[in-house]
């Protein structure tokens, strides 16, 4: 048997790195956690306040997050409309597990959404139709949805004729979470700038600030100015707990914190994917062209075309970064193999840029009026190609190697 504490720190990855956590798809992990629930279950209470939720052969953490954090999405799931029809099915799920049958008609779901989206959505309108297929895929994919009959790609060519049949796992109803809806009322007011928007959860700073590092990427000040300086007060104590049980590293910037996670070898964790985003092809090199950039941007505060504001960010216009990746795969499309240097336009290979920067906490934005804001954590990277790497182009490999470099804040 593994050693206690190196179980105990497995298990809590295990939960923080899954949706859910089933004995059916993965034996390991769910060993692992049903033998640690107690402990689990009293580490996370303590420190985010996240509930530790106990399904029939299965187990889920409760990621209640104190803020919304943008570009987090999920797989598959490309906008808002996903994510609305995904709470309608969650919904429909829990009314429907009243009921005598497990199975229910597709048509049935997309009547019952169309009863209570309030105008939202339309069965004749083929991109809500796969907004919800999208959805349900979804959540075949995590194991709480099992598809019985038909053909959902049929069902949205017909304008919702042809049937599906799916049914229900005891789980689905356990994705559900509990918001406090006046408080994500405040969620529909305009709001200029890159600061977080609170969801209404009250939970004290401290918890706060440890749901802040779990989720991740990084945590900025300015976001939870409270629980900022309630982790600067107690910074010994969160750095113990983590480099107690995880045996992760903390770091604690003027501006900016964050936790350097051990690597496991394991799956790709859902706090920080760095593979499929919103239906895209994965492109394993999308940090070359990110760290490139912001090379660029360091020259540019360094000749005084940008400025670092007081909270830390520099803000930039979104048509500038346009440009400078353009003018970066001008020089470096050779160099970045076929996938991201060839077969993407500039303006695909920006779009992909920025929705990677934001997930990793680099970049907000842009604002109504076309303002990006560059956030602390992004000014600790920058990379450069070596001259002794460059190779004529009839011998170029598929992919250069790129050094990276640690600069002081």
């Amino acid at each position: 048997m593994a050693d206690l504490p190196e179980e105990r720190a497995m298990a809590l990855q295990d939960l923080l790195d899954r949706i859910l956590v089933t004995r059916a798809d993965q034996p390991d992990s769910y060993r692992r956690v049903h033998l640690h629930q107690r402990f689990l279950r009293a580490w996370f209470m303590d420190r985010p306040a996240w509930r530790l939720l106990v399904g029939p052969g299965s187990y889920r953490l409760e990621r209640l997050p104190s803020q919304v954090l943008p570009e987090r999405g999920l797989p598959r799931l490309r906008g808002p409309l996903d994510y609305a029809c995904l709470c309608w099915i969650l919904w429909f799920a829990e009314s429907h597990s009243a009921g005598t049958e497990d199975w229910f008609l597709l048509s049935g779901l997309a009547s019952e959404v169309t009863r209570v989206a309030d105008g939202l959505f339309s069965l004749g309108e083929r991109g809500h139709r796969e907004s919800l297929v999208r959805a349900l895929q979804f959540l075949e994919e995590l194991g709480i949805l099992n598809h019985g009959d038909g053909d959902p790609g049929l069902w949205v060519g017909q304008e919702g004729q042809a049937d599906v049949i799916y049914d229900f796992a005891p789980d689905a109803p356990r994705l559900l979470a509990d918001f406090d809806y006046r408080g994500l009322d405040r969620l529909r007011e305009p709001r200029q700038g890159p600061v977080l928007r609170w969801t209404g959860e009250t939970v004290p700073p401290r918890s706060r600030a440890w749901r802040a590092l779990l989720l991740g990427p990084a945590f900025w000040r300015a976001d939870d100015p409270d629980a900022f300086a309630t982790l600067e007060e107690a910074e010994e104590r969160f750095r113990g707990d983590l480099d107690g049980l995880p045996g992760w590293d903390l770091e604690v910037g003027r501006d900016h914190a964050r936790i350097w996670r051990t690597a496991t070898g394991r799956a790709a964790s859902v706090l920080l994917d760095l593979g499929e985003t919103g239906g895209d092809r994965s492109i394993k090199h999308i940090y070359h062209p990110i760290l490139l950039l912001l090379a660029i941007i360091r020259e540019w505060l360094a000749t005084g075309r940008l400025a670092v504001g007081d909270n830390g960010t520099v803000v930039v216009g979104i048509g500038d970064l346009e440009d400078a990746v353009w003018e970066l795969r001008q020089s470096h499309r050779r160099d970045w193999g076929v996938e991201l240097g060839d077969q993407m336009s500039s303006d695909q290979l920006a779009r992909q840029v920025f929705r990677q920067m934001r997930e990793m906490g680099f970049l907000r934005g842009p604002d109504s009026l076309g303002r990006c804001f560059l956030l602390p954590a992004a000014a600790l990277a920058i990379g450069e190609y070596p001259p002794a790497t460059k190779v004529a182009a009839v011998d170029r490999p598929e992919q250069l190697p790129l050094s990276f470099e640690e600069a002081e804040q």
